[in-house]
């Protein structure tokens, strides 16, 4: 074979290995392009998306628009009940009776003097003072409808948050753990260099494997644990299932001194659970007013009908002489129930529930009020021991870190053995884990507190 044809088929044959990795190449970046981008999130754009998106806040707002209309139109009490009816009717009758010189005589009807028509129009407005307070009552509603809407968004934004930063946490626990198994990995390539030259015994090398695949299960087990965190968080805050989220965000938390006295001073008011029960108390007194007004005023009823008749059912029914009216009229009527004024009926009794009711409404408030303080306070004191704790444990790692530092520069020079450089990579990996938790805990805390005394911490 000539060596022009040679170089034929070689260039041939590079020309379509390029070709073949050209396309290779072309349809694994459309792959790529086709695949959806992972929705990268920092904590405050997860809550507004939650909020958004939230099936049980929907709900709840849908709830508070019904009780707005409610309040929004409430004044519709005061519309008068207008009926408006037209009648066409046949008597029975086949004769009637007349009285003639001759005397009484019965007369054949004619089909026609057998039917009439009769139109009617009513208007009836019933009025107690008890409509006043309703009308109250109907905002009142609404304002604790508002205070339950709040109170739903309030919890919806703790939730995600609380999620964002455990999935957060998670993330830098498996941070760390892949950190310590790519070093274990490294140690494991360096072990077996050093038995295949005789500078290690057998032992050496095997524990160093076997400290690289024991690692390997937890690992995929974290893995696993996050992806289903993912999930949950996606789900929570709204977005299509099986979108892949990245999370911005760091776990540092802001330590900051907090005075209990002062919080519960100046925001226990502002719970907004002690502003719903607040709220429902003032509702039920005015339902007990309402129900005053009801059994002890008379009700003033003004009622206005009108009932024309025609004449003839074969008169000319648009001109309104053939029309009469003997029966339409107007009326007003005033009312008093005397047996509901009395205090064992079953309306007296009614009112005596509800004033009991507004009793225990103010027991429950003083109660909740006493409960709230206490959470406070308690949770300022948490605050206060994982701060503490938090100091403690940057300590602990940087000692932790240090030691594992020594003992491995030990363990290479051979002056350190396999089990005490694992013991102090363990405990530097606990250290590491136990700072994490404890930042969380803190954050998680502080998010509480925030919560109970309904306002941002500085």
């Amino acid at each position: 074979m000539s060596k022009i044809k040679m170089i034929a088929r070689a260039a041939l044959g590079v020309w379509l290995v390029a070709g073949a990795a050209a396309a290779l190449t072309g349809e694994e970046a459309a792959s790529k392009a086709t695949e959806p981008k992972p929705v990268t999130l920092t904590v405050d754009q997860a809550v507004d998306l939650a909020l958004e998106n939230n099936i049980q806040l929907t709900s709840a707002g849908i709830d508070l628009r019904m009780k707005k209309r409610d309040a929004d139109f409430a004044w519709n009490s005061f519309l008068p009940s207008v009926q408006a009816t037209g009648t066409l009717f046949r008597s029975n009758l086949g004769e009637m009776t007349v009285t003639t010189l001759a005397g009484p005589m019965k007369v054949e009807l004619e089909e026609k003097d057998r039917w009439r028509a009769m139109a009617g129009l009513s208007a009836t407005l019933n009025l107690n003072l008890a409509l006043f307070d309703g009308l109250k009552a109907t905002r009142q509603g609404y304002e604790a409808g508002e205070i339950s809407w709040l109170q739903a968004k309030q919890q919806t934004a703790q939730n995600v948050k609380k999620a964002f930063y455990g999935i957060l946490i998670q993330e830098e626990a498996l941070r760390l753990a892949k950190e310590k198994l790519a070093t274990s990995e490294e140690r494991l390539r360096q072990a077996q260099t050093n038995f295949r030259n005789g500078l290690v015994p057998e032992l050496a090398y095997l524990q160093a494997q076997l400290g690289v695949e024991t690692q390997k299960p937890s690992i995929k087990e974290s893995e696993l644990g996050l992806t289903q965190n993912k999930a949950m968080f996606v789900f929570l805050i709204g977005l299509p299932i099986g979108t892949e989220v990245e999370l911005s965000g760091s776990i540092n938390p802001s330590i900051s001194d907090l005075d209990a006295d002062e919080l519960v001073k100046t925001h226990l008011a502002d719970r907004l659970d002690l502003q719903a029960l607040r709220k429902n108390a003032e509702l039920l007194k005015t339902q007990v007013r309402a129900t005053k007004f009801q059994l002890y005023t008379p009700s003033l009823s003004l009622s206005q009908s009108f009932s024309p008749a025609l004449s003839a059912i074969d008169a000319d029914w648009l001109n309104g002489d053939n029309w009469t009216d003997s029966s339409g009229g107007f009326s007003a009527t005033l009312a008093f129930n005397l047996t509901n004024a009395l205090p064992f009926s079953s309306q007296g009794q009614n009112l005596r529930d509800l004033k009991d009711s507004v009793a225990k409404l103010d027991l429950t408030w003083k109660q909740a009020a006493d409960n709230a303080e206490l959470e406070i306070r308690n949770l300022v004191r948490k605050l206060d021991k994982s701060s503490a704790s938090i100091e403690a444990m940057n300590l602990n790692v940087k000692i932790a870190q240090k030691a594992y530092s020594l003992s491995e520069q030990g363990y290479r020079a051979g002056t350190v053995e396999w089990l005490d450089l694992k013991d102090a990579e363990n405990t530097l990996m606990q250290a590491q884990l136990g700072l994490l938790s404890e930042e969380f805990t803190y954050l998680s805390t502080r998010l509480d507190l925030e919560t109970a005394i309904n306002a941002k911490l500085d």
